[in-house]
């Protein structure tokens, strides 16, 4: 409406359900329709959302391919007029990420005046050496949460804050062998919030590591057997919120961000009858719903 229809453009889309894998897919097909000679810039909605976690794992290794994050209607206009004077790959970037800063305004608000820098503190004496630790003390696990999408918008902007965790922990053996994967999701944490990518196994000895005592964290699955593993290995949870476990061949949708198959099925019914609550929610604010009555829906 703003421009006309312009050459050398694709989008997706992204439904309720899907993850990074789908939208993986997506894009490469659009890219099979474009001209890619002169490289690939992907505009995304959010920095660690699913889109942008897609885009980056296709970028990783390609040269003049790109992915901004933050898109908004001034950067999207600017971007494609700015195509018609033929800019260098990485002036267009630049000019993208520029013009999206510069489109965001306040009418009525006053600038924010910047603060002088406050005088540097003395030094702190060092502390006396601390007591050792008991048998008994370990991480607290703030939210254990399946989500084959892990660390994107939901899990960064709203379970972080919500759950008060310092540091988010996925566990997965495939991810943690994954080292594109696994470099990117240690990228995408929220402001305040550490990311790691360790495998079952190590998870394990981290949780048994007294050096995270008391440390609120939040624990991260592709699927309900990661977690019947560490149960089984002696980490305690009480409570496991499955959020997202993406549709596909083999698998019987329970809700409309849920699929299952008979390897999730089994592991979640080991985890029941272990006592440990199976909460099914987005996010928060959504209605708990038993994972166990959804699965018996669909049986």
């Amino acid at each position: 409406m703003l421009l006309g229809e312009q050459e050398n453009v694709g989008w997706i889309d992204f439904v309720p359900g899907e993850n990074a894998e789908t939208l993986i897919e997506k894009y490469n097909a659009q890219l099979e329709k474009l001209d890619t000679s002169k490289g690939v810039l992907f505009l995304v909605d959010t920095w660690g959302g699913s889109p942008f976690n897609a885009a980056s794992r296709i970028v990783v290794d390609k040269e003049n391919y790109e992915v901004v994050a933050g898109v908004n209607i001034p950067m999207l206009v600017e971007t494609l007029m700015s195509r018609d004077d033929n800019p260098t790959f990485d002036d267009l970037v630049a000019h993208a990420v520029e013009t999206g800063r510069e489109g965001v305004k306040a009418l009525k608000a006053k600038p924010i005046e910047k603060a002088a820098p406050a005088p540097v503190a003395a030094a702190p004496k060092a502390a006396a050496p601390a007591k050792p630790m008991g048998p008994n003390d370990y991480m607290n696990i703030g939210l254990a949460r399946i989500d084959d999408r892990l660390i994107h918008g939901q899990v960064a902007t709203r379970w972080t804050k919500e759950t008060n965790v310092t540091r988010i922990i996925v566990v997965s053996d495939e991810v943690a062998a994954d080292t594109v994967r696994k470099t990117l999701l240690t990228q995408v944490a929220p402001p305040g919030v550490t990311a790691h990518v360790v495998d079952v196994a190590k998870m394990i000895r981290v949780y048994n590591n007294p050096k995270y005592a008391g440390e609120r964290v939040m624990l991260l699955f592709t699927n309900p057997t990661d977690v019947e593993r560490i149960v089984e290995g002696g980490v305690k949870i009480t409570s496991v919120n499955i959020g997202g476990m993406a549709f596909r061949q083999g698998k019987t949708q329970v809700n409309n961000a849920i699929s299952v198959d008979e390897k999730d099925i089994e592991a979640f019914k080991k985890l029941n009858d272990r006592g440990i609550e199976l909460e099914a929610r987005k996010v928060s604010t959504d209605q708990k719903l038993k994972m166990m009555d959804l699965i018996a829906k669909v049986k």
